[in-house]
Protein backbone atom coordinates (compact mmCIF):
# COMPACT_ATOMS: atom_id res chain seq x y z
CA UNK A 1 0.00 0.00 0.00
CA UNK A 2 1.61 3.33 -0.86
CA UNK A 3 2.43 5.52 1.78
CA UNK A 4 2.69 9.57 2.41
CA UNK A 5 5.70 11.21 3.76
CA UNK A 6 4.77 15.03 5.76
CA UNK A 7 7.64 16.94 4.40
CA UNK A 8 8.11 19.80 7.13
CA UNK A 9 9.77 23.04 5.46
CA UNK A 10 10.84 25.45 8.33
CA UNK A 11 12.13 28.15 6.73
CA UNK A 12 14.98 30.66 7.59
CA UNK A 13 15.69 32.89 10.82
CA UNK A 14 16.97 36.12 8.36
CA UNK A 15 15.00 35.51 4.72
CA UNK A 16 17.13 37.14 1.96
CA UNK A 17 16.47 37.02 -1.63
CA UNK A 18 17.91 34.12 -2.46
CA UNK A 19 16.92 32.26 0.52
CA UNK A 20 12.84 33.09 0.26
CA UNK A 21 13.49 32.05 -3.62
CA UNK A 22 14.91 28.83 -2.61
CA UNK A 23 12.07 27.96 -0.30
CA UNK A 24 9.32 29.13 -2.23
CA UNK A 25 10.42 27.09 -5.18
CA UNK A 26 11.06 24.15 -3.13
CA UNK A 27 7.29 24.04 -1.79
CA UNK A 28 5.43 24.59 -5.07
CA UNK A 29 7.78 21.48 -6.44
CA UNK A 30 6.59 19.57 -3.58
CA UNK A 31 2.87 20.21 -3.82
CA UNK A 32 2.85 18.30 -7.33
CA UNK A 33 5.03 15.49 -6.02
CA UNK A 34 3.17 12.61 -5.57
CA UNK A 35 3.21 10.84 -1.77
CA UNK A 36 5.43 14.19 -0.36
CA UNK A 37 2.67 16.60 1.68
CA UNK A 38 4.28 19.92 1.72
CA UNK A 39 4.01 21.84 4.27
CA UNK A 40 5.57 25.26 5.14
CA UNK A 41 6.70 26.48 8.73
CA UNK A 42 8.32 29.45 10.89
CA UNK A 43 11.70 29.17 11.97
CA UNK A 44 11.73 26.78 15.02
CA UNK A 45 13.10 29.42 17.45
CA UNK A 46 10.20 31.74 15.99
CA UNK A 47 7.39 29.51 16.80
CA UNK A 48 5.04 30.34 19.86
CA UNK A 49 2.80 27.98 22.18
CA UNK A 50 -0.52 27.71 20.69
CA UNK A 51 0.10 29.05 17.35
CA UNK A 52 -0.95 27.93 14.36
CA UNK A 53 3.04 26.56 13.25
CA UNK A 54 2.59 24.94 17.05
CA UNK A 55 -0.65 23.23 15.97
CA UNK A 56 1.03 21.70 12.93
CA UNK A 57 3.70 20.40 14.55
CA UNK A 58 1.33 18.75 17.12
CA UNK A 59 -0.89 17.40 14.45
CA UNK A 60 1.96 15.19 13.23
CA UNK A 61 1.51 11.96 14.42
CA UNK A 62 3.74 9.77 12.81
CA UNK A 63 6.69 9.93 10.88
CA UNK A 64 8.07 13.05 8.92
CA UNK A 65 10.92 14.45 7.18
CA UNK A 66 12.01 18.34 8.21
CA UNK A 67 13.68 20.44 6.08
CA UNK A 68 15.20 23.07 7.82
CA UNK A 69 18.69 25.70 7.50
CA UNK A 70 19.67 24.63 10.91
CA UNK A 71 21.58 21.45 12.38
CA UNK A 72 20.21 18.62 14.39
CA UNK A 73 21.30 20.19 17.64
CA UNK A 74 19.02 22.99 17.30
CA UNK A 75 15.97 21.02 15.62
CA UNK A 76 15.97 18.68 18.54
CA UNK A 77 16.12 21.80 20.89
CA UNK A 78 13.12 23.77 19.67
CA UNK A 79 11.27 20.29 19.30
CA UNK A 80 11.85 19.58 22.44
CA UNK A 81 10.10 22.82 23.79
CA UNK A 82 7.32 22.38 21.20
CA UNK A 83 6.18 19.07 23.21
CA UNK A 84 8.26 16.27 21.32
CA UNK A 85 10.14 14.91 24.35
CA UNK A 86 11.98 11.61 22.63
CA UNK A 87 13.61 12.35 19.44
CA UNK A 88 15.30 10.33 16.60
CA UNK A 89 17.00 12.45 13.63
CA UNK A 90 17.73 9.92 10.79
CA UNK A 91 19.63 12.47 8.10
CA UNK A 92 18.69 11.24 4.44
CA UNK A 93 22.56 11.93 3.59
CA UNK A 94 23.66 9.13 5.61
CA UNK A 95 25.40 10.26 8.35
CA UNK A 96 25.01 9.56 11.94
CA UNK A 97 21.55 9.83 13.31
CA UNK A 98 20.97 11.63 16.70
CA UNK A 99 18.77 10.29 19.48
CA UNK A 100 17.44 12.85 21.63
CA UNK A 101 15.22 11.31 24.39
CA UNK A 102 14.01 13.75 27.22
CA UNK A 103 11.09 10.99 28.89
CA UNK A 104 12.22 7.55 28.60
CA UNK A 105 8.48 6.14 28.90
CA UNK A 106 7.94 7.71 25.34
CA UNK A 107 8.92 5.94 22.00
CA UNK A 108 11.49 8.02 19.82
CA UNK A 109 9.48 9.92 16.88
CA UNK A 110 11.50 9.59 14.05
CA UNK A 111 12.25 13.22 12.33
CA UNK A 112 13.91 12.67 8.85
CA UNK A 113 16.39 15.45 8.92
CA UNK A 114 16.91 17.35 5.11
CA UNK A 115 19.54 19.76 5.11
CA UNK A 116 19.00 22.73 2.99
CA UNK A 117 21.93 25.10 1.12
CA UNK A 118 21.10 27.38 -1.46
CA UNK A 119 23.96 25.74 -3.36
CA UNK A 120 22.77 22.37 -2.96
CA UNK A 121 19.83 22.38 -6.87
CA UNK A 122 16.33 21.81 -5.92
CA UNK A 123 16.37 18.90 -8.06
CA UNK A 124 18.66 17.01 -5.34
CA UNK A 125 16.54 18.00 -2.68
CA UNK A 126 13.56 16.17 -4.65
CA UNK A 127 15.42 13.09 -5.53
CA UNK A 128 16.35 12.56 -1.56
CA UNK A 129 12.71 13.01 -0.89
CA UNK A 130 11.60 10.59 -3.80
CA UNK A 131 14.20 8.21 -2.65
CA UNK A 132 12.81 8.17 1.29
CA UNK A 133 9.50 7.85 -0.13
CA UNK A 134 10.73 5.04 -2.27
CA UNK A 135 12.56 3.14 0.99
CA UNK A 136 9.73 3.73 2.95
CA UNK A 137 6.93 2.23 0.35
CA UNK A 138 5.17 -0.54 1.87
CA UNK A 139 4.98 -3.77 -0.28
CA UNK A 140 1.31 -4.54 -2.24
CA UNK A 141 -0.03 -7.54 -2.01
CA UNK A 142 -3.08 -8.48 -4.51
CA UNK A 143 -5.47 -11.12 -3.22
CA UNK A 144 -6.34 -13.26 -6.06
CA UNK A 145 -9.75 -14.85 -6.61
CA UNK A 146 -8.80 -18.22 -7.26
CA UNK A 147 -7.94 -20.89 -5.10
CA UNK A 148 -4.40 -22.01 -4.90
CA UNK A 149 -3.29 -25.47 -6.46
CA UNK A 150 -3.78 -27.90 -4.50
CA UNK A 151 -6.08 -26.43 -2.32
CA UNK A 152 -9.17 -28.71 -1.21
CA UNK A 153 -12.25 -27.75 -3.34
CA UNK A 154 -14.92 -25.58 -2.36
CA UNK A 155 -18.23 -27.52 -1.11
CA UNK A 156 -21.39 -27.38 -3.02
CA UNK A 157 -23.74 -24.78 -2.76
CA UNK A 158 -26.47 -25.33 0.26
CA UNK A 159 -29.37 -25.63 -2.53
CA UNK A 160 -27.89 -29.01 -3.27
CA UNK A 161 -27.40 -30.13 0.27
CA UNK A 162 -31.10 -29.04 1.16
CA UNK A 163 -32.27 -31.28 -1.84
CA UNK A 164 -29.95 -34.45 -1.16
CA UNK A 165 -32.17 -34.78 2.47
CA UNK A 166 -34.99 -33.47 1.17
CA UNK A 167 -35.64 -36.83 -1.06
CA UNK A 168 -35.29 -39.72 1.66
CA UNK A 169 -37.29 -37.79 4.11
CA UNK A 170 -40.27 -38.13 1.07
CA UNK A 171 -39.64 -41.55 0.86
CA UNK A 172 -39.41 -42.14 4.69
CA UNK A 173 -43.05 -40.72 4.50
CA UNK A 174 -44.49 -42.70 1.52
CA UNK A 175 -43.02 -45.88 3.27
CA UNK A 176 -44.75 -45.26 6.73
CA UNK A 177 -48.50 -44.42 5.08
CA UNK A 178 -49.19 -45.93 2.20
CA UNK A 179 -51.25 -44.15 -0.32
CA UNK A 180 -53.52 -45.61 -3.45
CA UNK A 181 -52.33 -43.71 -6.36
CA UNK A 182 -55.56 -44.19 -8.28
CA UNK A 183 -57.94 -41.18 -7.99
CA UNK A 184 -60.71 -40.46 -5.95
CA UNK A 185 -64.18 -40.41 -7.06
CA UNK A 186 -63.46 -39.75 -10.86
CA UNK A 187 -65.39 -40.31 -14.05
CA UNK A 188 -65.25 -42.79 -15.66
CA UNK A 189 -63.55 -42.85 -18.88
CA UNK A 190 -65.80 -43.08 -22.04
CA UNK A 191 -65.30 -46.29 -22.95
CA UNK A 192 -64.65 -47.64 -20.08
CA UNK A 193 -67.57 -50.35 -17.70
CA UNK A 194 -67.98 -50.30 -14.24
CA UNK A 195 -66.45 -53.47 -14.45
CA UNK A 196 -63.13 -52.13 -15.11
CA UNK A 197 -63.53 -49.48 -12.89
CA UNK A 198 -64.44 -51.88 -10.11
CA UNK A 199 -62.07 -54.35 -10.84
CA UNK A 200 -59.47 -51.43 -11.15
CA UNK A 201 -60.14 -49.98 -7.79
CA UNK A 202 -57.64 -50.43 -4.74
CA UNK A 203 -58.87 -52.86 -2.37
CA UNK A 204 -57.98 -49.97 0.47
CA UNK A 205 -60.95 -47.77 -0.83
CA UNK A 206 -63.40 -50.84 -1.12
CA UNK A 207 -65.90 -50.47 1.66
CA UNK A 208 -66.43 -53.90 3.47
CA UNK A 209 -69.50 -55.37 3.75
CA UNK A 210 -71.59 -55.68 7.18
CA UNK A 211 -70.71 -58.89 9.64
CA UNK A 212 -74.56 -59.09 10.66
CA UNK A 213 -76.18 -57.21 8.09
CA UNK A 214 -79.72 -58.28 6.93
CA UNK A 215 -80.58 -58.55 2.73
CA UNK A 216 -84.22 -57.60 2.17
CA UNK A 217 -85.51 -61.47 1.24
CA UNK A 218 -84.44 -62.33 4.50
CA UNK A 219 -87.16 -59.61 5.79
CA UNK A 220 -90.02 -60.76 3.97
CA UNK A 221 -89.67 -64.15 5.20
CA UNK A 222 -91.71 -64.04 8.32
CA UNK A 223 -92.53 -67.23 10.13
CA UNK A 224 -96.09 -68.28 11.86
CA UNK A 225 -95.11 -67.74 15.56
CA UNK A 226 -94.80 -64.18 14.07
CA UNK A 227 -98.44 -63.41 14.06
CA UNK A 228 -100.17 -65.83 16.46
CA UNK A 229 -103.96 -64.98 15.38
CA UNK A 230 -103.37 -65.40 11.54
CA UNK A 231 -105.31 -68.59 11.16
CA UNK A 232 -108.30 -67.00 13.51
CA UNK A 233 -108.30 -63.96 10.80
CA UNK A 234 -108.45 -66.13 7.95
CA UNK A 235 -111.20 -68.11 8.86
CA UNK A 236 -113.63 -64.88 9.74
CA UNK A 237 -112.54 -63.48 6.14
CA UNK A 238 -113.65 -67.11 4.44
CA UNK A 239 -116.95 -66.61 6.83
CA UNK A 240 -117.67 -63.29 5.51
CA UNK A 241 -116.75 -63.90 2.07
CA UNK A 242 -114.76 -60.92 1.97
Amino acid sequence: MAIRIPVVISQHERRSGAVADYEEQLITRLIFENGLDATLIADLKAIGLDTTDHLCIEGLKGDFALATWESMEYVCQHLHRLGMPSLELLPVDGSQRVVSVQDPSVSPKKVFYVALTVATPIDSTIKTLRALREARQTPVFSIGLQSPKGSASRSEPAVHSIAAVSKPMSNTSESSHPVSQEPIGNTPASGTSDKSVAANASPALAKPAAKDSVSPLHVLALDDDDFPHIDQLMDDLDRFEI
